[in-house]
């Protein structure tokens, strides 16, 4: 007869062991090319979680071309990728981050000069960024066929190198310095209006390129945060009680807007609703951002990528080829 004692250990020997040598599965690495919109510039955000971040540019010599030459945004990076290898983690998600983010730069700049590195079969997932002007209309100072050129240049480099690869667009977000300034771009007119031209141009990628697994929409979830009542309109003209997605040049995100552009990105990239993270999470509280705030940009995130793209958080595998978003976006006319 066995005992207690006995039947488990019975049960023990019965289960099935795992294979001698057998490792870990490997890291989703995960490559963000882009610029300034991706690094954050601003402290906390700028250096937020470099530890945990390679930032691919950090240290290089002066004559190279990806030399880090903004004495007032020191190195090495964590940014905004940073808040996501944060998010991922507590996710329980496996994520290896690395950061290629030059200061003003385009995606020609990083196929002329970063592309034996973007160019390599280690990345699962590739993150693009565009200069923030040059996908805009060329009436407002922009230079989308450029854009569109470099974007399809891009894929095909990161899929002939990994057919695997996962490559993502980041949408950015309207830039209050081009509404509210006199000689603006776009002066006169709602951050709509910046906003419909930045979701035309990253969606239309999407359209014509189907290789491309998905677009971030970090720009839309701006304009959805300030029509939810949430985040301020117009940064000159602070409103009680609201948060700012702006940074002090009042183009760059303030640590409010990263963190919103973090919580689409792993929305979008991982398919984890990121309002399960919720009051506790931790880079919110490391960078100063108030537990319901972080609740709310939660929020704001899911509901984009969801209205975006209604099977994000009920696909198997994170991602997928997305639709272009149907997302409703108001845009006044400037008269005269």
């Amino acid at each position: 007869m066995l005992f207690p004692k006995s039947l488990a250990l019975a049960a023990l020997s019965a289960l099935p062991l795992a294979p001698a040598g057998a490792q870990a599965p490997a890291p989703n690495a995960i490559l963000f090319v882009g610029n300034s919109f991706f690094h954050g510039k601003y402290p906390p955000v700028l250096n937020y979680n470099a530890e945990n971040v390679k930032d691919e540019n950090f240290g290089l010599p002066k004559e190279d071309p990806r030399f880090e030459n903004h004495p007032e945004e020191p190195g090495p990076w964590g940014g905004i990728p940073g808040i996501f290898k944060k998010l991922t983690d507590e996710a329980g998600l496996n994520y290896e981050v690395h950061i290629e983010s030059i200061s003003g730069k385009t995606l020609k700049f990083h196929y002329d000069n970063v592309l034996p590195l973007i160019q390599q079969p280690r990345w699962n997932t590739v993150v693009l960024q565009e200069n923030s002007a040059y996908v805009l209309p060329t009436r407002r100072t922009g230079h989308p066929e450029v854009f569109r050129e470099y974007a399809a240049k891009l894929e095909q480099a990161v899929h002939t190198a990994n057919p695997a690869a996962r490559l993502y667009l980041y949408q950015t977000w309207a830039r209050a310095d081009m509404h509210y300034t006199p000689k603006g771009a776009y002066a006169g007119l709602p951050v709509d209006s910046m906003t419909a031209d930045l979701h035309a141009a990253y969606y239309g990628v999407l359209q014509q390129d189907p290789k491309f697994s998905g677009v971030a929409p970090a720009g839309d979830a701006w304009l959805r945060a300030i029509e939810a009542g949430v985040a301020t309109r117009n940064p000159y003209t602070p409103e009680a009680g609201k948060i700012n997605l702006w940074g002090p040049d009042y183009y760059h995100p303030s640590k409010w807007g990263c963190y919103l552009n973090a919580c689409v990105l792993l929305a979008e990239i991982t398919g984890k609703d990121p309002r399960t993270l919720g009051a506790g999470e931790q880079a919110a509280a490391a960078l100063g951002i108030a537990p319901a705030e972080a609740v709310s940009l939660q929020r704001i995130a899911y509901e984009q990528v969801r209205t975006a793209r209604p099977t994000a958080f009920s696909d198997k595998a994170a991602g997928g080829n997305a639709a272009p978003g149907k997302v409703k976006i108001k845009t006044k006319t400037r008269k005269g």
